[in-house]
């Protein structure tokens, strides 16, 4: 069964039988074009489908490997990038007749991105078994090679890091590399390195190492934005600092047609020490990576696995949107009857710019209940009203435009069969049918975001039918529920029965513990 609606690429390319055959016919006084024959053939099944034709490769020179098909190296470089579903061609051998090398630059553009082979005939899924029973002889003796040449390219690269050669894509950061691939300290950013060494050595954590270096203005190793946790953690486990060059950390494994990097154990990476300048003490280097395993991670959830937060996953910070954490103050007073923790915003940027000051937690939480008990009150007064505010439904509105939409989509279908009509009968050149099927398609795409936007309204719409009347006794069933247990998973979860989230607020200014604001986005 052929797939549909899907953007591709249409490759034609002539055999030697058809060069053979044109030639014949030539002699005879016939007229015989192999590609406009085979062209006909893809288009039709093109508009049988409706595929988007994104690109027709054309190849005019004849050659039995891909090296001296300019075309096919093309096609095979834009399938690489991944932006069609499918190729369109006559047969599977007009891709390749070469050796196994070209059998495997075949299968590995196709492979990685999941690319289907479209024929009149079949489809060929490369994430199939078929795929492997079609390729897997003709590539058996190119992978063979590939293994070989990998293998070569691994030892040369073994041999480089033993040399003290450094081969990554770019120095590290603090460092630059010379043409013999060796580095040498960088006397604009080395100093950076050792300033977060030494402050890590003083005992501050990753995000107060940010902080500082956000306030010394240095920009951080990707030259842009601000300093993070991640990027300090880069920095403070990389062993390059002590003048130690590591590499073999990584290795791509493939997993569902991409490339993923899975963590090696240190028994077998290669490690050449002492390879270049250190620019900190290996001494001070291990005595930070014991400081960094004995250090506690602060997380939503502690280690036996016991939510503190009731909150999580609903009050976001109104600045930015992210998440609010709970952090506990490790310094907190035996006596006071609160648990001394506060909520913070996660956004490491929208702290160090002060966007949105923290507020105790037992205050913040003594807020959105009050606001939930202030939503419950103003319903019941509501419903006590003779004519209780009612907020028209969208739905037949959204309903009605759906409608025209996909009566908008039925005729662009019509649009582009008759395209292809005009194609045919010669009205439109294969450039002007390509620019204004492109037209057609780009309007199409927009169309079908239109629906899919649609239907999700809709179906908000239609939850948003519960009557207010139901959802007063649900509010009072939380807030009941919420108030006589202890437990912060079941808080959480009956929170998340009734709120979409809560934004919270609080000036950088605010004097008062109390001084924030609580909205709230009830589900109803």
């Amino acid at each position: 069964m052929f797939p549909s609606h899907l953007d591709v690429y249409l490759y034609l390319r002539k055999s030697r039988s058809d060069i053979e055959e044109e030639r014949k016919a030539a002699a005879e006084g016939r007229q015989y074009d192999t590609l406009e024959r085979h062209r006909k053939r893809l288009f039709e099944l093109a508009k049988m489908q409706q595929y988007n034709i994104v690109e027709i490769y054309e190849e005019v020179v004849s050659g039995e490997s891909i090296s001296e098909r300019p075309m096919i190296q093309k096609l095979l470089r834009s399938v690489e990038k991944g932006d069609v579903e499918a190729v369109l061609v006559i047969d599977l051998d007009r891709l390749g007749r070469g050796d196994m090398l070209d059998q495997g630059m075949i299968d590995r553009a196709f492979r990685y991105t999941s690319t289907l082979i479209i024929t009149p005939n079949d489809v060929y899924n490369p994430e199939d078994e078929q795929w492997e029973l079609i390729f897997g002889i003709k590539s058996l003796i190119s992978r063979q090679e590939f293994k070989l040449i990998n293998k070569r390219l691994y030892n040369g690269r073994v041999d480089s890091v033993k040399e003290g050669k450094h081969i990554g894509k770019k120095p590290p950061y603090g460092y630059i590399r010379d043409e013999n691939l060796k580095l040498t300290p960088d006397s604009k950013t080395a100093w950076v390195v050792q300033k977060i060494f030494e402050l890590a050595d003083s005992g501050r954590g990753r995000r107060k190492i940010a902080e500082e270096m956000n306030i010394l203005g240095e920009p951080p190793p990707s030259g842009k934005g601000s300093w993070s946790q991640t990027s300090i953690k880069n920095i403070l486990m990389n062993e390059v600092y002590k003048g130690d060059l590591v590499w073999g950390k990584n290795k791509n494994v493939k997993r569902n047609g991409k490339y993923i990097r899975k963590p090696l154990p240190p028994e077998s990476w290669i490690v050449h020490k002492g390879a270049f300048p250190p620019l900190v003490e290996p001494t001070l280097f291990d005595k930070v990576q014991e400081m960094i395993k004995s250090r506690t991670h602060t997380s939503h959830v502690n280690d036996e696995k016991v939510m503190r937060n009731a909150f999580a996953g609903i009050l976001k910070c109104e600045k930015c949107g992210k998440t609010m954490w709970r952090q506990k103050n490790p310094y907190q007073p035996k006596k006071q009857k609160y648990e001394s923790a506060s909520l913070t915003c996660s956004n490491d940027e929208c702290r160090r710019l002060k966007l949105n000051k923290a507020a105790p937690y037992h205050r913040v939480e003594k807020a959105i209940i009050q606001a939930l008990e202030d939503m419950l009150s103003e319903f019941k007064l509501q419903n006590k009203m003779k004519k209780p505010k009612k907020k028209e439904s969208l739905l037949p509105l959204k309903e009605k435009a759906l409608l025209q939409k996909e009566n908008e989509k039925k005729d662009l279908e019509k649009q582009r069969e008759n395209i292809h009509d005009l194609l045919e009968q010669g009205v439109y050149t294969i450039e002007r049918f390509m620019e204004r099927q492109q037209i057609l398609s780009d309007r199409a795409k927009d169309i079908q975001r239109d629906i899919d936007q649609l239907n999700v309204d809709i179906e908000r719409e239609k939850k948003k039918t519960v009557t207010q009347d139901a959802f007063i006794p649900i509010i009072e069933q939380v807030l009941d529920a919420y108030k006589k247990t202890d437990d912060i998973s079941k808080k959480n979860r009956l929170l998340k029965s009734i709120l979409e989230k809560a934004d919270y607020y609080r000036s950088p200014d605010s004097k008062s513990p109390d001084d924030f604001t609580i909205t709230l986005y009830p589900k109803f």
